[in-house]
C-alpha cells in the first residue's frame, strides 16, 4: 500500500500535520499540542500579568519553529544553551530528518527512482526517536518533571509509518533498477 504514490504522499502530508505531543508547562501555566512545524499553546495570565492566577485570561498562541528559534536567540527562554534550547534543537533535527524522508519519497515516487525506496522508512523512525528524545530533554526521562509533562502521542504513528515504508521497500524486492521503458 505504501508503495503507491498517492498513498505515500498522503501519509507524508499527514506526518507533517498530525499532532506529535501534548504537553503541560509547569503547574498548568500553559498547555499545548506540538505539531512538527508549530505548536498550539494556551497560556494563563493573571490580571496582574504574572503568575498562574485564577482570575485571568487564556492567551492562545501558535508558535512556529522559526519563532521558537527567535525566542532562544533573544534569550527569552533561558539562552541558546539552556534545556529548552537543547530540546528545540533536537526537535529541529527531527524535523530536518522528516523533510529528508519526504524528499526521498518524492524522489522515489515522482521521479521513479526506486533506489531511494529503502531510505524514507528508517528516516521516519529516526524522526520518531528524535521527537521522543525532545520530550525527554524538555520534561525528563519519564516525560514528567518540574517543568511539566508531555505525552508523545505521535511517536507510535511515526514508528508505524516508518515500518510500513520499510515493508514497502522490501516488497519491491530486486527492483532497485529503474524500470525499462520499452
Amino acid at each position: 500500500m505504501f508503495e503507491r504514490p498517492r498513498i505515500s504522499y498522503i501519509i507524508m502530508v499527514l506526518l507533517f500535520i498530525l499532532p506529535q505531543s501534548i504537553y503541560v508547562i509547569g503547574d498548568y501555566m500553559a498547555v499545548g499540542i506540538r505539531f512538527p512545524l508549530f505548536r498550539y499553546q494556551l497560556a494563563s495570565q493573571s490580571i496582574s500579568g504574572v503568575g498562574n492566577g485564577t482570575a485571568g485570561n487564556l492567551l492562545m498562541s501558535i508558535i512556529t519553529v522559526v519563532r521558537e528559534l527567535q525566542y532562544i536567540s533573544s534569550g527569552e527562554v533561558g539562552g541558546i544553551l539552556g534545556k529548552t534550547a537543547l530540546a528545540t534543537y533536537i526537535w529541529l533535527a527531527g524535523l530536518v530528518v522528516l523533510f529528508a524522508a519526504a524528499a526521498l519519497v518524492v524522489s522515489w515516487q515522482l521521479l521513479e527512482n526506486p533506489g531511494h525506496a529503502r531510505f524514507p522508512g528508517p528516516l521516519i523512525i529516526i524522526t520518531g526517536v528524535l521527537f521522543l528524545v525532545w520530550a525527554m530533554a524538555q520534561y525528563g526521562p519519564l516525560f514528567s518533571g518540574p517543568s511539566g509533562y508531555s505525552i508523545p502521542v505521535g511517536v507510535p504513528v511515526l514508528w508505524y509509518c516508518g515500518y510500513r515504508f520499510i515493508q514497502a521497500a522490501r516488497g519491491m524486492g530486486g527492483k532497485d533498477q529503474a524500470p525499462s521503458r520499452v
